[in-house]
């Protein structure tokens, strides 16, 4: 019965962690939304629409990444494009690249490392496109479904169960 359980309690784990690729699998269109922290972004004025590539919905950098707050800059001479949240951490793309390399900006954990994205960052007509799953990178949720591309900070709640564990 014990392994039965485990089974049904493994399956159901792998399907949680899969539902945000399932999601993804669909393809957006001109008339996909796209919703950052809770507001709808205007695309009109960019090159392209989020579009798919690969299987993976690309979104542009500079505007997602100022609707979280986030600064992005580029370096005309190496070509680096940059986006730092200002807290923890900042990351360093190359067009036509899927490296991102990520410094940690916290002193008592070091958030550096490299990622790899499914598809490298591309640059239309000045404007920079990455992996939706970028931003994963950066703590936010992701998600494509029914045509509406979602980005939003990650928010976790601790629920103490025990109050007089802290005095109260």
């Amino acid at each position: 019965m014990k392994r039965i359980l485990s089974g049904i309690l493994a399956a159901v784990t792998i399907l949680c962690l899969c539902s945000t690729g399932f999601a993804a699998a669909q393809t957006p269109s001109a008339a996909c939304q796209l919703v950052v922290n809770g507001q709808t972004l205007d695309c009109g004025k960019l090159p392209l629409a989020p579009y798919a590539e690969a299987g993976t919905v690309m979104v542009p950098l500079r505007l997602v990444g100022r609707a979280l707050g986030y600064t992005v800059s580029w370096d005309e001479k190496t070509g680096a494009i940059t986006i730092d949240d200002h807290y923890i951490q900042k990351a360093t793309l190359f067009n036509h690249s899927a490296a991102a390399v990520f410094t940690g900006e916290l002193k008592v954990i070091d958030m550096s490392r490299e990622v790899t994205d499914a598809v490298p960052t591309a640059i239309h007509s000045g404007c920079t496109y990455v992996p939706l799953e970028f931003f994963r990178e950066f703590f936010n949720d992701t998600a494509f479904v029914n045509g509406v591309i979602t980005i939003s900070p990650s928010t976790c709640e601790l629920e103490n169960t025990n109050p007089s564990a802290i005095g109260g």
